[in-house]
């Protein structure tokens, strides 16, 4: 019986006899990217992912290819199951076929004609359910990134929180470097990330948070963390590929380790929901020797925060709690802290810092707000 016709090759896939050799694509690359694409010795040098139509494809059902088989080593059954599988690529499928998959997108990551769409297609995966729990995928993502130099978009996907924890750091890391903020939903997919709540606070709430953060650090997040990355901010490192002749590397700064920290205080002094039966005999004993001659007054009037009603509440719970009325008839709300109630003030300031009613007092003097943030040396 004569082999069965082969299968047609999916739009993005490489081929033998179409594309341009790889040794010719990584020459291009090198000199136009932004990033540094490096040699690989001839020996090396094979495209495994590039389908070979010369090679037969015949239907019917085999074993599932060991993991990192190249598309020649695959047999004529398996190929046409992965050729016809990759016309969508969306349902589940054997590591192997997946990783296939994922090189030949980076190699087309590499190429300015198809560039744009292979980086659409890796983001449209990194949606499927499918795709979840792949190890190439979101590598194959962040070459993109690398390559195409969108530090908007890639704000804009980390939101999303399709990263795994383990690349998050980096992922921020090139973030910075591309000079974007952090954002309140990269924020938000951090604190979730990494375990620092189970759940993503508000929106609007997020945004108070990265405020008092950024605050808190005397600069923006992103930058402040990639200031302390040294070397690693700015030296190539290899990045890892599907594709194993593949070997570009750029600067790959984790910031987990100088952000972690920063976002755990940042919530330490934001959990905020005392009610009367938490405020313990310790509290309102009044204050000890050592908070004797240190006093700290908030003070604020209406505002039309979505917050107000919340936080007024919280605040007529606490023991130096006072409403005042000023020269103008308007209301004003006081609280009195002592040192050892700062953790309940900072709960609060999270909210109202940027109010204009709002001010505050220490020891009689009104202190402007840009001096009021945590282990400020002017509330000392």
């Amino acid at each position: 019986m004569p082999p069965a016709r082969n299968a047609a090759v999916p739009l993005l896939m490489r081929r033998t006899d179409l594309d341009r050799p790889l040794a010719q694509v990584l020459q291009a690359a090198a000199a136009e990217l932004p990033i540094t694409v490096q040699p690989v010795p001839d020996a090396l040098l094979e495209d495994e992912a590039a389908v070979d139509p010369q090679l037969e494809t015949h239907p019917g059902v085999d074993e599932p290819p060991a993991p990192g088989t190249p598309y020649a080593g695959l047999t004529p059954k398996q190929r046409r199951r992965f050729l016809e599988w990759a016309r969508t690529a969306e349902t589940p499928a054997a590591p192997a076929y997946r990783r296939l998959y994922i090189a030949n997108l980076e190699v087309r990551l590499l190429e300015a004609q198809r560039r744009g769409q292979a980086q659409r297609d890796l983001l449209m995966l990194a949606q499927r359910p499918s795709w979840r729990g792949d190890v190439w995928l979101p590598r194959a993502v962040l070459l993109g990134f690398a390559v195409t130099q969108e530090g908007e978009h890639l704000a804009e996907w980390l939101a999303e929180g399709r990263l795994p924890p383990a690349l998050l750091g980096i992922a921020l890391g090139l973030q910075a470097r591309l000079g974007i903020p952090l954002t309140p939903g990269s924020l938000s997919a951090a604190l979730t990330a990494w375990g620092l709540t189970p759940t993503a606070p508000e929106p609007d709430l997020l945004k108070l948070r990265l405020t008092s953060l950024t605050a808190a650090l005397g600069a923006e997040p992103l930058a402040y963390a990639l200031a302390r990355s040294g070397e690693a901010a700015t030296a190539p490192q290899p990045w890892r590929c599907a594709h194993r002749s593949l070997r570009p590397a750029f600067p790959q700064p984790d910031l987990r380790s100088h952000l972690e920290g920063p976002l755990a205080d940042m919530l330490a002094v934001a959990d905020f929901d005392p009610t009367p039966a938490q405020i313990s005999d310790k509290d309102a004993s009044g204050p000890s020797i050592n908070d004797a001659h240190w006093q700290l007054i908030l003070e604020f009037g209406h505002s039309r925060s979505d917050f107000f009603d919340y936080v007024l509440g919280r605040c007529r719970q606490l023991p130096d709690y006072t409403q005042l009325m000023d020269e103008d008839r308007k209301l004003v709300y006081r609280v009195t802290f002592r040192r050892s109630d700062l953790r309940r003030f900072w709960q609060i300031w999270d909210y109202v810092q940027g109010w204009s009613t709002t001010h505050v007092y220490l020891n009689g003097d009104e202190l402007e707000k840009w001096k009021v943030w945590p282990y400020s040396q002017y509330l000392r």
